[in-house]
C-alpha cells in the first residue's frame, strides 16, 4: 500500500533528533527553574536513532518497536517532541503492515494497524480529556483524528480477507517468519550460478581433424572443377581450330584425359569434403557444448570406394 502523506510528522521528523540531541545537552546545564521540562534520556534518544535507522533500512516492525520505547519514555512535558515521535510510530507501523508477514493462527500483518489504532486513540482521549471541551482542537489532535479515520479503514480492508480478524486478540507475525520472508525472495531473485561446461576434448579433436580435411577436400574439389572447365576449353578451341580433327588424335585424346581427371577430383572432393565438414562441425558443436554425446562414428569400406558413418541420437 502507499506510504501515507503525513505533513506533520515529516516536517518534525527533519529537527527531532537535533533536538532531542539539543535537550540532553543543555538540560543538565540549565538552571532549575520551577516549570522547566525534564530532558530527554539517553535511552528515549537511542530508541529513537534505532527506529530511524532501521526505517531507513526497511525494517519497519522493528522501527515501530523502537519508536515505541521512544514515544513512551519521552516525558509528557515534551508536547511537540512526543507528538512527532507518535507520528513517526504510526507510520513505521502502517509501513510494517504494508509489508506483510505470515498469516498463521492468531498471527497477522494487521496487528501493526490494530496498535497504531490504540496509540492514536490514548492520545486523543488524553487530549480530549485535558482541553475539557473548552478550546478548539489543535492541529495535532485534528491529524491524530485523520489518520486514526485511515488506520481504521485499513483494518476493514484486512478484514475482508480474515473476517476473523479481531485487534483484542491479534498477535504479530513471529519475528522468525518476518526474517525469512526477505531472505526467500533474495534466493528467489539471485540468479543461480551456471555450471561450467566440461569440453569434451576427444570430439573437438576429431571434430577439428575432420573439419581440416573435409576443407582439403572442398580444394580439391575446387581445383578438380578449374581443370576438367580448362580441359574443356582446350578441347573446344583445338576443334575449332581443325574442325576435321579426328576423335582419336593423340593431342585430342590428352585433352580429354585430364577433362577426366579434373572431373574425377571434382566429384572425389565435393563428395568426401562435404561428409568430412559436416560430420567435424556436428563432432566440434557436440564436443564444445560438454553434453554426454550419444554418437558413434565407423569407417564404411565398399568395393567402390570409402567413408565414414556417423550415427547422432539426441
Amino acid at each position: 500500500m502507499p506510504r501515507p502523506s503525513e505533513p506533520r510528522a515529516s516536517i518534525c521528523r527533519i529537527g527531532l533528533r537535533t533536538t532531542l540531541a539539543v535537550a540532553m545537552v543543555v538540560g543538565p546545564w540549565t538552571p532549575r527553574m520551577a516549570h522547566a521540562a525534564p530532558a530527554i534520556s539517553a535511552e528515549v534518544q537511542e530508541h529513537y536513532d534505532r527506529g530511524a535507522r532501521e526505517r531507513d533500512a526497511g525494517n519497519f516492525a522493528v522501527a515501530a518497536s523502537e519508536f515505541a520505547a521512544a514515544y513512551a519514555g519521552m516525558p509528557v512535558s515534551q508536547k511537540e517532541l512526543r507528538v512527532s515521535v507518535l507520528f513517526d510510530l504510526v507510520d513505521a507501523q502502517r509501513q510494517a503492515y504494508s509489508a506483510g508477514g505470515r498469516v498463521r493462527d492468531r498471527e497477522h500483518p494487521a496487528a501493526h494497524l490494530c496498535a497504531a489504532n490504540e496509540t492514536l486513540t490514548d492520545f486523543i482521549d488524553a487530549a480530549e480529556k485535558a482541553r475539557k471541551g473548552k478550546g478548539k482542537k489543535s492541529g495535532d489532535v485534528i491529524r491524530a483524528t485523520e489518520l486514526r479515520s485511515e488506520v481504521r479503514s485499513q483494518i476493514d480492508v484486512a478484514r475482508k480477507d480474515a473476517p476473523d480478524l479481531n485487534c483484542a486478540t491479534v498477535e504479530y507475525p513471529t519475528e522468525a517468519e518476518l526474517e525469512a520472508e526477505p531472505e526467500r525472495k533474495s534466493e528467489k531473485a539471485a540468479p543461480r550460478p551456471r555450471t561450467p561446461r566440461k569440453i569434451d576434448k576427444p570430439l573437438v579433436i576429431t571434430g577439428a581433424a575432420l573439419s581440416g580435411f573435409g576443407l582439403i577436400m572442398v580444394g580439391l574439389m575446387a581445383g578438380g572443377l578449374v581443370r576438367g572447365k580448362r580441359a574443356e576449353d582446350e578441347g573446344e578451341a583445338l576443334v575449332t581450330r581443325s574442325p576435321t580433327i579426328p576423335a582419336d588424335d593423340p593431342d585430342l585424346l590428352e585433352i580429354d584425359k585430364r577433362g577426366k581427371v579434373g572431373n574425377r577430383m571434382a566429384i572425389a572432393g565435393g563428395v568426401l569434403g562435404t561428409l568430412a565438414l559436416g560430420t567435424g562441425v556436428a563432432l566440434l558443436v557436440v564436443g564444445l557444448r560438454g553434453r554426454p554425446a550419444k554418437l558413434a562414428v565407423a569407417p564404411v569400406m565398399s568395393p567402390r570406394g570409402g567413408g565414414l558413418t556417423l550415427r547422432w541420437q539426441f
